[in-house]
């Protein structure tokens, strides 16, 4: 399945719901899982970004119906990397 990353930062509602940022992730988890996509991995990080989340969905279109569905809740603003991984990369550039 195609790789997402996707770079959160926490908007002012989030901040003040900080306490319930587990539960977010959580509900994030079975919400990719519903759609069909799987969150592998959760970062809380320091810099530019609060969090890295990779994620994996069947195609696009998939992902971006999750991305949707998680921006109506207005606790984050996002934005999404695709991966391309090494064979693929590797593939691409063969012919170069």
């Amino acid at each position: 399945m195609p790789t997402y990353i996707r770079l959160t930062n926490l908007t002012a509602d989030g901040f003040a719901e900080i306490e319930q940022s587990a539960s977010r992730t959580e509900q994030m988890k079975a919400m990719a899982e519903e759609m069909g996509g799987e969150i592998r991995d959760v970062f809380l990080t320091m810099g530019d970004f609060d969090f890295v989340t990779i994620a994996e969905f069947p195609n696009d279109q998939m992902y971006t119906q999750f991305a949707l569905r998680f921006a109506e809740k207005g606790v984050a603003d996002t934005e999404t990397l695709k991966a391309i991984d090494e064979p693929e990369y590797l593939d691409l550039v063969q012919d170069l």
